[in-house]
């Protein structure tokens, strides 16, 4: 009995999470599905107008000392759509340009004119100068998505997981 009690003690005293790829398989499942939730939240309040927001969401998860590290990556101007953004101050007028080249049909991508740049460029000034006057309406989705898919569960999923890999001989 003391023999197997010892056995026991090693077994937990020899775990390493950041050596095990079942905690990272279920740090990237958990990741994925929190992504999934942010682009159907995308989707939802219809803040996806060219989809290169929810298209640029992904995961990197890095291995620490202590286990493992994941960081949502997204474009830039997330935390606009997230928080709004309010009147004061002029948005970059590239991100507003590539959005409107992103939402023009195919037949005119190729074949651009220079009175067509430039009248891309009006538009997407005057955009710009519009929501600097007005700001925009928060339209999270961040927020709402860690709500959903919690921190919570995926401690629960992990603890579980450690429970079944050390209680099994």
């Amino acid at each position: 009995m003391a023999d197997s009690l010892e056995n026991i003690g090693k077994e937990y005293s020899d775990f390493n999470p950041s050596a095990d790829d079942g905690i990272l398989r279920i740090v990237q499942n958990w990741g994925n599905e929190l992504i999934a939730q942010m682009q159907n939240r995308l989707r939802a309040n219809k803040t996806n107008a060219s989809s290169s927001l929810s298209q640029s969401i992904e995961p990197q998860i890095k291995g620490t000392q202590s286990g493992y590290r994941l960081t949502v990556l997204m474009e830039d101007y997330w935390q606009y759509v997230e928080d709004g953004r309010r009147a004061g101050k002029m948005p970059p007028i590239k991100n507003i340009y590539e959005w409107i080249q992103n939402k023009r049909p195919v037949q005119q991508k190729i074949a651009q004119s220079p009175d067509r740049i430039a009248a891309t460029k009006s538009l997407a000034y005057v955009i710009a100068r519009k929501i600097g006057q007005k700001g925009t309406k928060a339209q999270p989705f961040v927020t709402p998505s860690l709500k959903q898919v919690t921190t919570q569960t995926l401690a629960q999923r992990i603890g579980r997981y450690i429970a079944d890999t050390l209680g099994s001989p």
